[in-house]
């Protein structure tokens, strides 16, 4: 019998970290507990807003608002579908994507 047998869940963390009031393309590949950081080295507020992919969303908060200066950080939830998941910017819609990748690979058979 193998040590271990059977392939262990990723566990390792990741953070991506981004201008929010810049940033567009992909961000990732992410699994479920890698954070992003958005932020925000404007001099104004700046909106971000996630989109759903089949009804799922990446993370908790998928619309939020960063003061000039500060930042947000956002966890990929468990279970995320992988997907790529368009985020928009002050009402822009579509400029990039949070790309959620397989968490866990599968086991060939």
């Amino acid at each position: 019998m193998a040590a271990n047998p059977l392939p262990r869940p990723r566990t390792e963390t990741s953070t991506f970290t981004v201008d929010a009031a810049t940033v567009t393309g992909n961000i990732g590949p992410a699994v479920a507990n890698n954070t992003i950081d958005w932020e925000n080295r404007s001099t104004s507020t700046v909106s971000i807003e996630v989109s759903a992919v089949n009804g799922y969303y990446p993370f908790g908060v998928n619309s939020f608002s960063i003061p000039a200066g500060l930042s947000h950080t956002s966890t990929v939830e468990p279970g995320t579908p992988a997907a790529s998941y368009p985020f928009g910017r002050n009402g822009s819609a579509g400029i990039g994507h949070i790309v959620v990748g397989q968490g866990m690979p599968k086991r060939g058979k």
